[in-house]
Formats: C-alpha cells, structure tokens, sequence
C-alpha cells in the first residue's frame, strides 16, 4: 500500500495507535475502579462529564490553534502532559490516595488535553499523503485506531487481573509518553503556519468565521450534523450504559471488557471494509448506515446477556464507523486548507463533544431510579427522529458520490 512508504503518516499512525491503546486501558480501568472499588456507578458519569466538557470546550479552541501553529508540535504537547497525569495516578493508586476530588480534577486535566491535541491529529493527515490516498489513508489510520480500541479492554482485563490498577494504569502510561516520542515534529515535517502570538480577539474572530464556514456550506454542515446525531444518541448512551449494564448482571472485570471489546471489534471491522470499498455513493451510503446504526442500537436495548450486549455492541459500532469515515473524508475534501483544522473541530465536536449531554443526562436519571434500558430506548427513538429531518434537508449532502 502506497501510504505505508510515506514515513511521516507512518509515525503519526505509531503515535495514533500507542495513545488510543494507552487510553483504551487507562478508560476501563477508572470505569472499573468507579463501579468495583468506588462502588458509585452514579459516579461513573460525573467522572465521564468531567472528561468530556473541558475536552469539548478546548477542542472548539484547538482548532483555531490547529490552524495557526505546527500541529505535530502541539501534539507533542499535549500526549508529554498526559503521560505525565497518568505517572499523577499512579502515584496516587500506590499512596491509596483515591477520592471523588482527584478522580475528577484528573478527569477535567485529560479532557482538556485531549481537547487541544484532537482537531490537530484530524486535521494533520491530509497534509501528509496527497488528495487520491485520503479515503484510504484516514481508512486505515482509523482501523487501526479501532484495533487498539478492541486490544485496549482485553489487554486491561488481564493486567487488572494479574496486577491490579497500579500495573493497568502503568502501562497506560508508559505508552502515552511512546506516543508523544513519536509525533515529535522532527520525525513529522509539518508545515509551519503563521506562529504569530494571538491574541483573544483574533481567537474569537478565527472561531466565528469557522462555525459561520461551516453552518454556511451545505455539505459540511450536514455531514457534522449526521455524525452528531450518532455520537450524541448511540454512542454516548452505549458507552455509559455498558459499566451500568455489567454491574447490574453482577458481572465482572472480564465481562466489561468483553463487551467494549466487542464496540471495538465492530467498529475496527468496519475501518477494514471502508478501506476496501469502491464506487460507493457516498451521501446516500452514509444516511443508509446512520438509520441502520439506530436500529441496531434499539436491539441492544432489548437484551439482557453479557454475549447478547457484546454482539449488538458490536453491530452498533460497526454501523456507526459506516457513517463516521466516509463522511470525514467528505469533509476534509470539502474544506479549505486555511480553516480544515477549524471545520476538524467542528466535527470532532459532533463526534464526541455532545456526549457529556449525554452523560450528565443519563447520569442524572439513573440516580433518581429511571431504569437505564427506558432511557436507552428514548435515546434512539430520538435520535431517530431527528435523522429522518436531516435526510429531507440535506439534498446536497444526498448526492456526493
């Protein structure tokens, strides 16, 4: 594949999958610490809040500073300062120094980070492999990605077991600073834009002209708005529900990471597909996966087994990725180079910046005793309705091949 000789897509890949595998298992084993040791599955959402909404506020920033400054560079950055948070951890796990404060004020630092460092990483990549490699490339950068994800909660699982938190959160973070190692801007070659200081003026202004790009071209504006209706009524809920669900059946530490296991293997298989499509029309492909996507969420409502719960985990992911990459490749043809690191945090808002909601609200009523497959089902019904508005807005949108 003609992607693997460029060197400097291949280092971003590195960095790509040893940071998703550093978080897959950093991710599980708070989730597990939250429900196992913590016992306040309440908990587990305000901890997911606490990542989510610092991390979608810096990420609308990161992206005017994705577009002003040398990404590979704040990539470095941001993955030295979370290996550094997790090495906090640790050291927090071996003094038996848990709390709710701690876990939260880690939660808020991460999710600021992973706010600044994720509109730079989407919006590197078409700036390393040429316009007729994107599809493929963002393919296989994000198959991979999906690997690390379906590798992360088998490989937490065994290191919880076999070593308890201090190794998990260890090893997390030993490949967190790896990450950071290789995106050095030394090994990437970015170009460098204007490293003019900015100041808060220009930051606001840079900001409205990206929202008012985007809310003005119909293509990109619907392709956000789809990739928000999955992320905001599938994939937050699912995520949330999965540590609930387990702790529920009275599950184990082996059966959560079965079940996020099987999101990844979903979403991974469909990374592996997309890389191999051809001829697809693209608009009509995407709004075919989106209504599927919900279908198969509303069957993982209706099941109750921890093989069910992995399998329609599965099928939900795999849908789900159907709609994501297409429709990012579409945006990043779609964009002009001077704001693609801008419309990047756009969508990477829509991506994964609307699941606090999603969190907050699902926390919220599970601690008042509203039963979780109640709140999953209305989550879909919801999210179903609101495809079906944007397939009859969005003509444009339909007809990219």
């Amino acid at each position: 594949m003609a992607v693997l000789r460029n060197q400097r897509f291949v280092f971003m890949w590195l960095s790509g999958m040893t940071l998703t595998l550093g978080f897959a298992i950093f991710f599980l084993s708070v989730s597990w610490l939250t429900i196992d040791v913590l016992r306040q599955p309440a908990l587990l959402g305000l901890i997911l809040t606490a990542v989510s909404l610092p991390r979608v506020i810096m990420m609308v920033f990161g992206g005017v500073f994705a577009d002003r400054f040398q990404k590979s560079r704040l990539l470095f950055w941001t993955n030295l300062g979370q290996a550094f948070l997790m090495l906090g951890v640790v050291l927090l796990h071996y003094a038996d120094a848990y709390s709710v404060g701690t876990l939260l004020l880690i939660s808020v630092v991460f999710g600021i980070l992973d706010g600044m460092s994720y509109p730079a990483l989407s919006s590197l990549l078409p700036s390393l492999v040429p316009a007729s490699q994107l599809q493929r490339a963002n393919s296989l950068f994000q198959g991979s990605l999906e690997l690390m994800f379906v590798i992360g909660p088998f490989l937490a699982g065994l290191l919880l077991t076999q070593g308890g938190f201090g190794l998990s959160f260890g090893t997390a973070m030993i490949l967190i600073f790896i990450a950071a190692v290789l995106v050095l801007p030394r090994l990437i070659r970015d170009p460098i834009p204007d490293t003019s200081v900015l100041s808060i003026r220009q930051v606001l202004r840079d900001l409205r002209e990206g929202i008012r790009y985007v809310k003005e071209t119909p293509v990109l504006r619907a392709g956000t708005l789809s990739i928000a209706i999955v992320n905001l009524f599938v994939m937050g809920p699912l995520i949330m529900s999965i540590p609930i669900l387990v702790g529920a059946a009275k599950g184990s530490a082996a059966d959560l990471s079965l079940i996020e296991g099987g999101l990844a293997v979903g979403t991974f298989v469909a990374s592996v597909v997309v890389l191999f499509l051809r001829s697809i029309h693209r608009g009509r492909f995407v709004f075919r996966a989106l209504f599927l996507t919900l279908g198969a969420f509303l069957l993982y409502t209706q099941v109750a087994s921890i093989p069910l719960l992995a399998f329609t985990a599965a099928m939900s992911g795999f849908l789900l990725m159907l709609v994501y990459l297409p429709t990012v490749t579409i945006l990043q043809e779609r964009s002009d180079p001077d704001k693609i690191g801008r419309v990047m945090s756009i969508m990477a808002l829509a991506a994964s910046g609307l699941e606090p909601i999603a969190f907050a609200v699902l926390s919220l009523l599970v601690a008042i005793e509203i039963p979780i497959q109640f709140l999953l089902i209305a989550f879909a019904v919801i999210g179903v309705v609101c495809g079906l508005l944007l397939y009859r807005r969005s003509r444009d949108f339909r007809n990219i091949s």
